[in-house]
């Protein structure tokens, strides 16, 4: 994928709207592009932190919690970052590839540069949306 698209995908992304271009580029600069096969794990629940979220920008995939689909992540989300919020840093559950193959733009933030003033607004950002994910998935198990 060109270096222009990822950076409208980026742009484009609900879960970044109305931040401005420097948080935008920073991210863009700190991503990593990663193709990734069908069935392939791309975080193991209960791992710990390794100071990094993502952005999928083609494919599918899929959620799993002790072994069991819960959910699903489409093009344009983010997902990862709630282990940089959880009391241990660990994941909370299972990503997996889900379509033929996923590409990822895979950010590597560390705690401390996430709490530094350049990324305060996507910091409060990210642990909003962790938080309604968290709420969201423990009100639909059973």
């Amino acid at each position: 994928m060109e270096y222009r698209e990822i950076k409208q995908i980026l742009q484009s992304c609900a879960d970044l709207k109305g931040f401005d271009e420097g948080v935008i580029a920073l991210l863009f600069w700190r991503g990593s592009e990663k193709t990734i096969k069908a069935d392939s794990v791309i975080y193991s629940e209960e791992t710990g932190l390794d100071d990094t979220f993502c952005l999928l920008l083609t494919g599918d995939l899929v959620v799993e919690k002790a072994r069991r689909v819960v959910g699903q992540i489409g093009e344009r989300q983010i997902f990862g970052e709630m282990a940089y919020f959880t009391p241990l840093h660990q994941r909370t559950a299972t990503v997996r590839v889900h379509s033929p193959q996923a590409t990822v733009l895979q950010i590597q933030l560390t705690r401390s540069e996430l709490a530094s003033p350049a990324f305060s607004s996507l910091k409060k950002q990210l642990g909003l949306q962790a938080w309604d994910r968290f709420v969201s998935s423990s009100q639909s198990r059973p």
